[in-house]
C-alpha cells in the first residue's frame, strides 16, 4: 500500500513539474527577463512541443544524383531534356533574363585556346571560404581536363595568405601593398592589380616556386612550362632574371618602360622549380605559371572581405592587368562577412547596390570576361538559446541573387547547394563544415568545388548540344 502511495505522489510530482514548466513557458515574455544584468530566456510552449526534423546531408547530397538518373532518362539530344537538367537542381545556375546562351562566348574560348596556343584565365575571387585553394582545386581539375592546361596558375611574389596549390618563397627588398587586412604600405595609391594586393620590389629581391606538397593536390599543379610576371615598372629600369634547375634553364628580361606589363619564357620541356631574381623598383601584381594551353584557374582569396575592393584599385591599371592575363571568367564569392551585420531590408539593399557597382566596375575592366557571382552558405548563430540558420538569410540570399541578375551576373547559390535554412548544423555534425558553423572543412569544400564544376560542365553539355544543332541546320541549309 505504501509503494502505490509512494508511487503516485512521484507521478504527481513530475505531473505537476511539467505544469509548472509548461506555465512558465507560456508566462515568459518573449524578449526574456533580465536579472542582474543578465537576460534569462526560456522557450516557448510551441517551441517545446513542435516536432524538430533533423536535416539529412547523405540523403540531400545524394537526391541531386536520383533527380538527374530520372532526367537521364528521357530522350537525350532534346531541348526538354537540357532544359530539366539545368532547372530541377539546387546546384544550378540563375542567368540573368534566362538567357541559356550566357556561357556561350566563355565556352567558345575554352574550346579554342588549346588550337591558338592560349591560357585563358579563370578568376576567382572570394573571402577565406576559398583559402588555401579550396573550392578553386576542384574546378580547375574539372575544366583542365575538359579544356587542356595545367600549373598552380596566378600566384603572389611573396604569399600573404595561407597558399597550397605550390610552395613559394620570397626575401629581399619587398614590401606589402594591399587594399585589406595589414599592409606595409599605405592604401591610397590603388596600385593593388588584380589580386587586389601586390608586392613592392625596391632594388633587389628573390622569390621561387616549387611544387605543392599536398598528397590530394592533381598532377597537373607539380609541372609548369610557361611562366609570366605580371607588373607595374616604376623605376628607370626593372629586370628579371629565370632559372629553372631542373632543366638548366636561365633567362632574363629588362625593360625601362613605364606601366604594367608583363614579361613572358616558355621552356621547351616542363620544370619543377623555378626560381626568380628582381633588380629595379616595380609593383610585382602576380606570377602566372601554368603548363601548357587551355584553362588556368587562379585561386584569389581576400580574408575578411564583402566585395568592397575592386573599386579601390585604379581603373587603368586593372584594365591593363586583365588584358595582359587573356581572362574568360571571373567569379566574385562574398557575403559571408557582411550576413551578421545586415538584419533589415535597408542594410540589404545598400549593401547589394554596392555590390551591384563592383560588378559593373570589373565589366568595365574586362569587357571580354563573363562574370559570376556565388552567395554565402548557410550560416548558424544562436536565437533565444538555440542554434539555427541566421535569421535574415533567406531574403539576403535572395537579394544578392536578384542584385547579381540585374548587374549581367550569373548566380549560384552555395545556400542552395548545401541544404537551405537549418543545413549549416548538420554539415558541422557530419565533418563538411568547421565548428564556426561558417567555414567548410576540406571535405565540405570539395562538395562545393565539385557541385559548382557540375553546374559549369551541365551548361557546357548544353553549349555542345546547341551547337550540334545548329551545325545540323547548316548541313540542311546547303543542300537545299
Amino acid at each position: 500500500m505504501s509503494r502505490g502511495i509512494k508511487s503516485y505522489r512521484i507521478l504527481l510530482f513530475i505531473a505537476a513539474s511539467i505544469g509548472l514548466l509548461a506555465l512558465v513557458c507560456v508566462l515568459m515574455p518573449t524578449e526574456g527577463v533580465k536579472i542582474l544584468g543578465t537576460t534569462l530566456r526560456f522557450p516557448t510552449l510551441q517551441k517545446i512541443m513542435e516536432r524538430k526534423d533533423e536535416f539529412d546531408i547523405d540523403a540531400f547530397l545524394s537526391e541531386e544524383q536520383k533527380r538527374q538518373d530520372s532526367i537521364a532518362q528521357r530522350r537525350q539530344d532534346s531541348i526538354a531534356y537540357y532544359m530539366a537538367m539545368l532547372t530541377d537542381s539546387a546546384t544550378g545556375f540563375y542567368l540573368p533574363e534566362g538567357d541559356s546562351t550566357f556561357f556561350d562566348n566563355m565556352f567558345a574560348l575554352m574550346e579554342s585556346a588549346q588550337d591558338k596556343g592560349r591560357t585563358v584565365r579563370v578568376l576567382h575571387y572570394g573571402d577565406s571560404q576559398i583559402e588555401m585553394d579550396r573550392m578553386s582545386d576542384r574546378l580547375r581539375d574539372v575544366l583542365q581536363a575538359q579544356f587542356g592546361g595545367g600549373g598552380p596558375g596566378l600566384l603572389p611574389l611573396r604569399s600573404f595568405t595561407p597558399v597550397t596549390s605550390a610552395q613559394i618563397w620570397a626575401q629581399g627588398s619587398v614590401q606589402k601593398i594591399s587594399s585589406f587586412g595589414d599592409s606595409t604600405v599605405s592604401r591610397s595609391s590603388g596600385n593593388y592589380g588584380p589580386m587586389m594586393q601586390c608586392s613592392r620590389v625596391t632594388g633587389g629581391a628573390t622569390s621561387g616556386i616549387k611544387p605543392t606538397v599536398r598528397k590530394e593536390a592533381s598532377e597537373r599543379l607539380s609541372c609548369f612550362d610557361r611562366v609570366k610576371v605580371l607588373f607595374n615598372n616604376r623605376g628607370s629600369a626593372f629586370s628579371v632574371q629565370i632559372s629553372a634547375s631542373s632543366m638548366e634553364y636561365a633567362d632574363g628580361q629588362s625593360t625601362d618602360k613605364p606601366g604594367v606589363q608583363c614579361f613572358e619564357w616558355i621552356f621547351d620541356s616542363c620544370a619543377t622549380k623555378i626560381s626568380f631574381q628582381y633588380s629595379g623598383t616595380a609593383d610585382v601584381y602576380g606570377l602566372m605559371v601554368d603548363n601548357g594551353s587551355g584553362v588556368a584557374v587562379d585561386n584569389i582569396p581576400m580574408r575578411g572581405c564583402s566585395g568592397h575592393q575592386f573599386k579601390g584599385v585604379n581603373e587603368d591599371l586593372l584594365r591593363e592587368s586583365y588584358a595582359q592575363m587573356d581572362v574568360a571568367l571571373i567569379i566574385m564569392q562574398f557575403g559571408g562577412n557582411s550576413l551578421p551585420y545586415i538584419r533589415g531590408q535597408k542594410a540589404l539593399d545598400h549593401y547589394c547596390q554596392e555590390l551591384g557597382e563592383q560588378i559593373d566596375y570589373v565589366r568595365s575592366c574586362c569587357p571580354q570576361a563573363t562574370i559570376v557571382f556565388i552567395g554565402p552558405s548557410d550560416m548558424t548563430t544562436t536565437v533565444n538559446g538555440s542554434w539555427q540558420s541566421y535569421p535574415f538569410l533567406p531574403e539576403y540570399v535572395e537579394g544578392l541573387r536578384n542584385m547579381a541578375l540585374e548587374h549581367g551576373a550569373a548566380y549560384w547559390s552555395i545556400y542552395d547547394a548545401m541544404g537551405g535554412w537549418n543545413s549549416m548544423k548538420a554539415w558541422v555534425d557530419n565533418g563538411y563544415a568547421g565548428k564556426d558553423y561558417m567555414h567548410f572543412t576540406q571535405r565540405g569544400a570539395n562538395v562545393m568545388g565539385d557541385r559548382l564544376a557540375e553546374a559549369f560542365m551541365k551548361q557546357y553539355e548544353f553549349y555542345c548540344f546547341r551547337q550540334r544543332q545548329e551545325h545540323v541546320f547548316e548541313e540542311e541549309q546547303q543542300k537545299q
